[in-house]
């Protein structure tokens, strides 16, 4: 199991083995719903993750459905920006004064901004924006920039997503995206 990890793994009482987790803030999922998660997380739907945990459909859109009742998984529809005629990148905030709060909000008012989120380790805030041309990035990096609290600024363009092999997921009894 990793370390600083929000996941406890608890023997339930069962003598048969089995074990459930639990997160810190007191909410109950067992095996089977972390391999549900896990599966999600690689894009599988719920027929082919009852296929492959060989358990019935039901089950599996019962399963998914109280995992996002109890907001362990997040649904998200993401636009296909290329065919939209944006690009994608990352902009890389580098702050002097640890201003993170009010630098955060000035990002996420910015047009083209999609998300923005605290890093620690190298950035101190990083942002998925979207662009059409040269001239919106350069202004969107300009007025970064004119941010009080900002000390560097910068970004790479999405060249293109790599794929995950779906198939290699649980080969060999290996399904433990989260837990070692």
């Amino acid at each position: 199991m990793r370390k600083n990890s929000k996941l406890i793994k608890i023997n339930d009482g069962n003598d048969n083995g089995s074990s459930s987790i639990s997160n810190l803030n007191g909410i109950r999922i067992d095996s089977m719903d972390m391999k549900v998660i896990e599966l999600l997380t690689f894009g599988f739907n719920n027929k082919q993750i009852s296929n492959k945990l060989k358990v019935p459909l039901s089950t599996i859109q019962r399963r998914t459905r109280k995992l996002g009742e109890k907001e362990l998984i997040l649904t998200k529809t993401e636009p296909n920006y290329e065919k939209l005629g944006f690009k994608r990148g990352l902009i890389h905030i580098y702050l002097s004064k640890g201003e993170i709060d009010s630098v955060g909000l000035a990002l996420s008012k910015m047009k083209g901004i999609i998300s923005a989120s605290v890093h620690v380790g190298n950035s101190d805030i990083v942002g998925f924006f979207i662009y059409r041309n040269t001239r919106q990035l350069l202004k969107m990096t300009s007025d970064v920039k004119e941010v009080p609290g900002v000390e560097k600024v910068m970004w790479s363009e999405e060249v293109y997503s790599l794929p995950i092999d779906k198939s290699q997921n649980g080969k060999n009894g290996n399904t433990n995206l989260f837990l070692e």
